[in-house]
């Protein structure tokens, strides 16, 4: 007679359950802080953006100062500050900024005006060249006879000289041409010119100088 089979012994499903160990993973602190919720930066990675924010350009004020900018002895103009101000708002310039270009344009400004003064002394220096050269021997003699015009009419009008030199009105010819004929005028009747008053030109002319035929 066959041995009964030990059914116990090969019955899977009466065999007590084993228990199972979970599986150990290593994962990353930064990758565990990422699903925790973390962002994985570390504050020491946080430190350089917070500088770089502070080191931006603050931005244009509510008022630009540019005393400092402009030369002493300078004063403002409003319309121009204020226009440029309102360029220097429209492109977020710091007050630093804004006076960085201020002090460039003035500058710039500088420069053309010295050219233009430059240019203008050149043309006054090609008047008396030309002067020169027409006048030829005779430039003493009528250089001397204009004085005297000048001389006389700065009687009645102060500052007249002056306001040749600085004009350079002196070296045009035609300048040149009127003081010396005033100047003839004055040699043939010494002292009439001091004489005239504010009486209309056209009753007194006539007896300023009788010797003349101009």
């Amino acid at each position: 007679m066959d041995e009964p089979m030990n059914t116990a012994a090969n019955d899977s499903t009466n065999a007590p359950e084993q228990a199972t160990e979970p599986a150990t993973t290593n994962i990353p602190a930064d990758a565990a802080e990422t699903m925790l919720g973390g962002t994985g930066t570390t504050t020491e990675q946080k430190e350089p953006e917070a500088e770089a924010k502070e080191t931006q350009p603050a931005g244009a004020p509510e008022q630009y100062d540019f005393k400092a900018t402009i030369p002493e002895g300078t004063e403002l103009d409003e319309t121009i500050t204020k226009e440029f101000s309102e360029i220097a708002r429209g492109m977020n310039l710091t007050n630093d900024q804004a006076n960085q270009m201020a002090a460039y344009g003035i500058k710039y400004g500088q420069q053309i005006a010295d050219a233009v003064r430059s240019q203008y002394q050149a043309q006054v220096t090609g008047w008396g060249e030309q002067a020169k050269a027409e006048l030829g021997a005779n430039l003493d003699k009528t250089l001397s006879t204009a004085g005297a015009g000048i001389e006389a009419a700065e009687k009645q009008i102060p500052g007249l000289r002056q306001a040749l030199n600085e004009t350079g009105a002196g070296n045009r010819i035609e300048i040149i041409k009127l003081c010396e004929m005033l100047g003839h005028l004055v040699q043939a009747d010494p002292g009439k010119l001091v004489n005239v008053t504010s009486t209309p030109a056209p009753t007194q002319a006539p007896t300023w100088y009788p010797n003349s035929k101009m």
